[in-house]
């Protein structure tokens, strides 16, 4: 290999370590859980917004299931709010991150609103959003 081209390569590999470590630390803080589907629904206890040990609220859950393809998020928009949008980037089915409140496909670089709507392509249409039902204690996610 021509030194030009193992300096190149050396240095894309420490830029993938950097970025990687990067937006593995922006989802630590992540909750995930998994649900059975009931119904055509996925249920999520409202009290999975809190995290038992220190009290504080999240503001999204990662919720996944065998009923699912790719994992869906569940964001806490208002006191008694939810929205739901899948995961799964409308470009090339890729997962993506969740990074300072927006949807980025690490492999191609489309952006989405938490909302589902596309900010930035290659993508053109925007993430499958679920209809979001809720009682007093749960919250139900319609497939």
């Amino acid at each position: 290999m021509e030194r030009r081209k193992f300096l190149e390569n050396s240095c894309l590999v420490c830029l993938g370590i950097a970025v990687g470590g990067v937006s593995l630390s922006s989802c630590s803080n992540i909750k995930t859980i998994n649900s059975f589907e009931k119904k055509g629904y996925l249920e999520v206890d409202k009290s999975e917004f809190i995290d038992s040990q220190t009290k504080e609220e999240y503001s999204n859950i990662i919720v996944t299931s065998n009923s699912l393809k790719k994992p869906l998020i569940l964001f806490k928009t208002g006191t008694d709010n939810y929205e739901a949008v899948s995961l799964e980037c409308t470009h090339k089915g890729v997962k993506l991150d969740l990074i300072n409140d927006r949807l980025e496909c690490s492999k191609h670089g489309s952006v989405f609103e938490k909302n589902g709507t596309v900010i930035k392509g290659p993508a053109k249409n925007n993430l499958k959003s679920y209809n979001v039902d809720k009682t007093l204690t749960i919250i139900k996610i319609k497939l």
